[in-house]
C-alpha cells in the first residue's frame, strides 16, 4: 500500500472554521453520532490536530486551547494510511486498542470510532470521524453516508487553502450548498431571500429561482404555514436565535437563524432548520420506557411482597378444606352452610392473584427470544380458532389469508402466539356485541413476514394511539 502524501498545513479562516463546524454538526445529526470531528494529521510528525468537533465533554476546542495528540497505536497509523473509511471498536476494551494509544476519544468515553480520510486532488488533508460511546455496528450504509460527507468537508479544507481560485471556490460552494440535505435560506437586510438551497426550495415547492426575490416573510409562510408565520416573525431578531415550529401538516423543525456582517457594511441573515419530528418522538419514547420501567420496578416490589401473604392464605384454605372433609359430620356442617364453596373460592381468587403478580414481574423481565424454524401459518390458524371459539357467538366472523410463501420462519412461536392471542382479543373486544369481520393474514414482504390482525370495529381515538404499548391499557 502507497503511503498518503503528508497533509500540508492550512490556513483556517473563521469562515472556515465556522464551516467545519457545521459539517460536525451535521455529521452528529445525521449519523446520531456523540461525537464528530475534522481533524489534520501529519504522517511524519505522528500528530493528529482537531480543527472542528461537536459532542466533546472533556476537552475545549478553540483557538486558545489547540487540541494535539501523538498517534502512537500502529493498527491506527496504518489505519490513518489507507485511502478508505477505517473501523476501530473497543478502545480501552481490546488489548489491541488501549485507552493510552487514543487519549482524547478514551477520556471522551467513546468505544467504537469511524473515519474517512479527507482528499482533494489527490492530497490527504485530514479525516472526518464519527464516534460513538457505546458499542455500534457500523453498516456499509453508515460508511457510505460518512464518505459523502468527508466529500463535503475536503471541499471546504481545499477551499480554505486555495482562496485564490474564486471560481473554483464559488462553483464549490454552489454544489454543497445545494447538496446539504436541510434546508437554508439567507436574506438581506430588506427581508428579501437572496439564497436558496435545492432542499428550501422543493420544501416550496418551487425551483430556487423562483425563490429568489421572495420576502422572507413569505417563504417562511410557505414552508411552515401562515400561523406560524404570523407568530414567529412578529419580533426583530437581530441576533442569533434557534426556535422550535410546528408546521401545519404536523412535521416539527428546528429553526436557526444566524445574522452575518459583510465588510462593506451591509448584512444577511442564514436561515436553516432541521426536521426533528423523529427525533422528538423517540425522545418522548424514551421518556416514557423509562417511566414504565419505574413502574414495573415498583409493581415488582409489591408483587413480590404480596405472593408472600397469598401463599399463606391458599395453604390455610386449602388446610382447612382438607380438615372439613375428615369426617361426615364437619363436612355435613360445611355444606349446610356452604363453608366449602366459600373457601374453594377463596383459593381459586388467591390463585388469580397470584397470576396478576406473575403477570406483573413478567413485565419487568427481559424475555430472550428462542428463534426456531416454525409454520407461521399454523400458528396463525390456530389462534384464531382459539380466539373464533371464544367469541361465543356468530356476530363474529373470521376471515384467514394466509401467504404460502410466509410459512417457514425462525422466530420464537411462543412470543408470536402471545401477541396474536392479545390483538384477536382486543378485536373481538372492539366489535362487541354488535358482531363484525375479523381478517388475518400473513404476508411475504422480500426478506421480511407480516402478520396482519384487521377488524370493523371502530377503531382507536387518536388521543389515545400513543398509549396502546402501554401495560396494562385497554
Amino acid at each position: 500500500m502507497t503511503a498518503p502524501a503528508e497533509a500540508t498545513p492550512a490556513r483556517f479562516e473563521p469562515e472556515s472554521a465556522s464551516t467545519l463546524q457545521t459539517i460536525v454538526e451535521l455529521v452528529r445529526r445525521t449519523m446520531h453520532a456523540d461525537v464528530a470531528s475534522i481533524v489534520r494529521f501529519s504522517l511524519a510528525e505522528n500528530t493528529i490536530t482537531w480543527k472542528a468537533a461537536s459532542g466533546l465533554r472533556a476537552h475545549v476546542l478553540d483557538d486558545e486551547h489547540p487540541l494535539v495528540q501523538p498517534v502512537t497505536n500502529e493498527v491506527a497509523r496504518r489505519s490513518i494510511a489507507t485511502n478508505a473509511t477505517a473501523v476501530i471498536e473497543g478502545i480501552g476494551v481490546r488489548e489491541e486498542f488501549p485507552a493510552r494509544d487514543f487519549a482524547v476519544h478514551a477520556a471522551e468515553g467513546v468505544r467504537d470510532i469511524a473515519f474517512t480520510p479527507l482528499k482533494a486532488r489527490g492530497e490527504m488533508l485530514g479525516a472526518l470521524i464519527a464516534a460513538y460511546r457505546s458499542p455500534h455496528h457500523f453498516t456499509d450504509e453508515d460508511k457510505q453516508l460518512l464518505e459523502n460527507l468527508a466529500a463535503m468537508a475536503a471541499l471546504v479544507l481545499d477551499n480554505a487553502r486555495l482562496l485564490e481560485t474564486v471560481g473554483t471556490a464559488q462553483r464549490i460552494w454552489e454544489q454543497t450548498f445545494d447538496a446539504i440535505g436541510e434546508g437554508i435560506l439567507v436574506h438581506d437586510y430588506e427581508m428579501q431571500i437572496v439564497r436558496c438551497n435545492l432542499r428550501a426550495a422543493e420544501m416550496m415547492e418551487m425551483q430556487p429561482a423562483e425563490v429568489i426575490g421572495l420576502s422572507f416573510s413569505e417563504a417562511f409562510a410557505r414552508l411552515f404555514g401562515k400561523r406560524a408565520a404570523a407568530y414567529y416573525l412578529t419580533e426583530s431578531r437581530g441576533a442569533t436565535s434557534v426556535f422550535e415550529v410546528e408546521s401545519e401538516c404536523g412535521r416539527r423543525y428546528l429553526v436557526s437563524i444566524f445574522p452575518l456582517q459583510h465588510a462593506e457594511g451591509d448584512s444577511v441573515s442564514v436561515v436553516t432548520w432541521t426536521d426533528v419530528t423523529r427525533f422528538l418522538e423517540m425522545q418522548e419514547q424514551l421518556s416514557r420506557s423509562r417511566r414504565l420501567a419505574s413502574v414495573g420496578e415498583l409493581a415488582a416490589g409489591v408483587a413480590h411482597e404480596i405472593n408472600n401473604p397469598l401463599a399463606a392464605i391458599t395453604t390455610c384454605a386449602e388446610a382447612t378444606i382438607r380438615d372439613i372433609r375428615q369426617n361426615d359430620e364437619t363436612l355435613a356442617l360445611a355444606e349446610s352452610h356452604q363453608w366449602s364453596y366459600y373457601l374453594e373460592e377463596i383459593v381459586r381468587q388467591a390463585l388469580r392473584c397470584k397470576e396478576i403478580t406473575r403477570g406483573l414481574l413478567d413485565l419487568t423481565r427481559q424475555q430472550q427470544a428462542n428463534r426456531v424454524m416454525c409454520d407461521l401459518n399454523a400458528i396463525v390458524t390456530q389462534c384464531a380458532k382459539v380466539a373464533l371459539q371464544r367469541t361465543g357467538t356468530s356476530a363474529i366472523e373470521f376471515e384467514i389469508n394466509l401467504d404460502e410463501k410466509a410459512s417457514e420462519v425462525a422466530t420464537d412461536a411462543a412470543m408470536v402466539r402471545q401477541i396474536l392471542d392479545n390483538l384477536l382479543s382486543n378485536a373481538i373486544d372492539a366489535l362487541g356485541e354488535s358482531g363484525g369481520r375479523i381478517s388475518v393474514s400473513t404476508i411475504r414482504d422480500g426478506d421480511r413476514v407480516v402478520v396482519e390482525v384487521a377488524d370493523t370495529g371502530h377503531g382507536i381515538p387518536s388521543d389515545l394511539v400513543a398509549k396502546v404499548f402501554d401495560p396494562f391499557f385497554s
